[in-house]
C-alpha cells in the first residue's frame, strides 16, 4: 500500500480557511519511500488572501502521513501574490505600483554582534516600518531565516543576497542552497548574485559568472528577477541579469 501525504492549506491564524473554504489534497509516494523521494503537486486556490505590505498575510502548508498515528508534520508558511518590474513605471505588487523605499542592512546589531536573538530581527524590521521603509536588502550575505520570517509577518519586501560571485561548484552549491531555503518566503521579491565584485566587474569572466549563476537561480525559481550590486564606475551591464 502506498502511503498518503495529505496537504491542508490554512490561513495564518490556523483557521483552516482561505476566503471561506478549506483546501485539501492527498498525494502518494511509491514503494521504497524510505529512500529519497519527491512529490510534485499543483493546488488551485480560488480566492486567496493576497500578501500585501501589512502584517500577517500568510498561509501555511501542513503535511503529514495519513493514518491513525501521525508520524511527522512539516509546517511551511508561504504567501500568494504577484510581482513584476516595469522599466518605466517601477515595481508592482498585486498589480499596484509600489515605490520601493529601502535600506541596505548588515545583519550585525550594535551592542549585540552578528548572532542575534530572534526578537532583535523583529525589532529592527518594526522600527524600519515605523520610519516608512518598505524594502530591505540583505547586505551582503544570506540572511538568517528568522529575519525573513519577520519580514514575511510584518510586510517588508526583501532583496535576498548571495555572498560570493563565482561559478565554482562550491559557490554554486551555496547559491542553490540559498534559493532552495528561502524561495517560499513571500517577502522576497528578487535575488542578488553579489555586491561590488571589483575583481571581475566588466570582464568576460565576470559575465560568465553572472550568466551561470543566473541560469541556476532561474532553474530553481523562475518567478523572481535576478540582479546584483555594482560599483558606480561600472559601465558594462552583465547580460542575463533581470535588473
Amino acid at each position: 500500500m502506498k502511503p498518503e501525504i495529505p496537504l491542508i492549506i490554512l490561513s495564518f491564524r490556523q483557521s483552516s480557511i482561505l476566503q471561506g473554504e478549506k483546501r485539501r489534497r492527498s498525494d502518494e509516494i511509491p514503494p521504497g519511500y524510505r529512500k529519497r523521494s519527491g512529490i510534485r503537486a499543483d493546488h488551485r486556490v480560488e480566492y486567496p488572501s493576497l500578501c500585501r505590505l501589512r502584517p500577517e498575510s500568510l498561509h501555511c502548508g501542513l503535511y503529514h502521513p495519513a493514518g491513525i498515528k501521525k508520524v511527522d508534520t512539516v509546517e511551511t508558511p508561504f504567501g500568494i501574490r504577484t510581482l513584476r518590474f516595469d522599466p518605466d513605471k517601477g515595481f508592482f505588487l498585486n498589480g499596484k505600483n509600489i515605490k520601493l523605499k529601502g535600506v541596505c542592512c548588515h545583519q550585525d546589531h550594535a551592542g549585540v554582534g552578528a548572532a542575534l536573538p530572534d526578537r532583535v530581527h523583529e525589532f529592527r524590521i518594526e522600527k524600519l516600518k515605523e520610519m516608512g521603509c518598505n524594502a530591505y536588502r540583505c547586505s551582503h550575505n544570506p540572511p538568517a531565516p528568522e529575519l525573513l520570517d519577520a519580514c514575511d509577518r510584518l510586510g517588508m519586501l526583501v532583496m535576498d543576497e548571495n555572498r560570493i560571485m563565482e561559478s565554482s561548484p562550491e559557490i554554486l552549491s551555496q547559491l542553490k542552497s540559498l534559493v532552495l531555503r528561502d524561495r517560499n518566503h513571500p517577502s522576497i521579491i528578487m535575488w542578488s548574485l553579489g555586491n561590488e565584485e571589483d575583481r571581475v566587474q566588466g570582464t568576460a569572466k565576470g559575465e560568465r559568472f553572472a550568466s551561470t549563476m543566473t541560469r541556476l537561480v532561474k532553474s530553481i525559481d523562475p518567478s523572481r528577477p535576478v540582479t546584483m550590486a555594482e560599483t558606480l564606475q561600472m559601465k558594462k551591464v552583465y547580460r542575463g541579469l533581470s535588473i
